[in-house]
């Protein structure tokens, strides 16, 4: 038997460039998941956990990420965000709207 059958398999999502818009993605873990220029547009990722998640390019305008964990604004700052894009409360709503203006110009 070998040494490594009893250890889980860690998987990583890799959705990138996938359409998943209004999407129901409450609670999941995306955890490290590629979700480069995915769109998900009004995506449901409530109290989703987003570690080291790669959003570069994810359309994530009007996305409730309400309760989401360990989402950074480094991480938003790589997605395509709107007004309507609702941050988990640990960000502030200013530095999203600051983000949101720059990514506009």
């Amino acid at each position: 038997m070998s040494r490594n059958q009893n250890r889980p398999v860690e998987r990583t999502l890799d959705i990138h460039g996938a359409f998943v818009r209004r999407t129901d993605l409450s609670g999941t873990s995306l955890r490290g998941a590629n979700m480069a220029g995915a769109d998900a547009t009004n995506a449901i990722l409530r109290g989703a956990d987003l570690n080291n998640a790669i959003l570069r390019g994810t359309i994530l305008r009007g996305a409730d990420l309400t309760d989401a964990k360990n989402l950074t604004i480094e991480q938003l700052s790589e997605a395509v965000i709107d007004d309507d894009t609702i941050p988990p409360s640990y960000v502030e709503r200013s530095k999203l709207r600051a983000l949101v203006q720059n990514i506009s110009k």
